[in-house]
């Protein structure tokens, strides 16, 4: 029977491996900010707006990483600039958006001709066809992301519990909530190989959801979401490879096994 060091002996898997370790801290870090603002149907919206550029990026021939991270971005903003221009709830505008983009990546992939294998990667996900290429972009946004909501923690945790107060403290909240829309949807958009449009989410809100039953602090929320992300990302990837599963599901079917034991802890204590 094969040992975990004999899998690594090959390259999809190391690189799997270090992918699901900078998912496994990036997703949940921004994913507390999804969690304590309520916006998981957002991210939702946008891991599906998702779609509609990468149909894009197909028919166009280009990249479809640049070209559903490019059209995540847009749909985020229109997201931000109607919820603050329009007297419609954010839920609605959301729905809008979610629908359309949809509809849209739906009627797009229907102009398609042949069988489009890398689709299939971003719709279903499959974190063992990783690249260098998407490592790097994952580094990167990694590094940017975490590096920005640190910088600016003070500012964005203020807006995140009381906005009208802030904006009294001289803190520009629209700057602020248009950088996190557009965080999360960068965030959401470079994650989607690694469990698919459908699953995306939950690489956000569960681990954060699981650190929020246990954390006494904000300091142990973002800790203890890092580490039950990388646990759900390593631990669901090594079971993938020795069960035969879909690495994607595997990570997340862990990451909800994690949240039911903190809840019953939490229960418990």
């Amino acid at each position: 029977m094969n040992t975990i060091t004999d899998f690594l002996s090959y390259p999809f898997i190391q690189r799997a491996f270090i992918a699901s370790l900078m998912a496994g801290v990036l997703c949940p870090f921004v994913g507390n900010f999804v969690v304590l603002r309520r916006m998981s149907f957002f991210s939702d919206a946008i891991s599906h707006s998702a779609f509609a550029g990468i149909a894009i990026g197909a028919v166009l021939g280009v990249d479809l990483s640049v070209s559903s991270i490019a059209v995540a971005l847009l749909i985020s903003l229109l997201i931000a600039f109607l919820s603050e221009k329009t007297t419609l709830s954010h839920d609605t505008i959301i729905g809008i958006a979610f629908s359309g983009a949809i509809a849209s990546g739906m009627l797009i992939i229907g102009m398609l001709k042949g069988y489009r294998a890398d689709l299939f990667t971003f719709l279903f996900g499959d974190i063992l066809a990783i690249t260098n290429t998407d490592l790097l972009l994952l580094l990167i946004v990694s590094v940017l992301s975490i590096s920005t909501l640190m910088f600016f923690s003070k500012p964005f945790l203020q807006i995140t519990f009381n906005r009208d107060l802030a904006r009294v403290e001289g803190i520009n909240v629209r700057f602020f909530e248009y950088l996190l829309f557009l965080i999360i949807a960068t965030v959401v958009t470079v994650s989607l190989k690694i469990v698919g449009i459908i699953l995306v989410t939950s690489l956000l809100i569960v681990p954060a959801a699981s650190a929020k039953n246990l954390a006494s602090s904000m300091k142990n929320l973002f800790g203890l979401s890092c580490l039950f992300g990388l646990v759900s990302g390593v631990a669901g990837l090594a079971l993938s490879i020795y069960l035969n599963t879909s690495s994607g599901p595997t990570i997340v079917l862990v990451s909800i096994a994690i949240f039911f034991l903190t809840l019953f802890r939490r229960s418990g204590s």
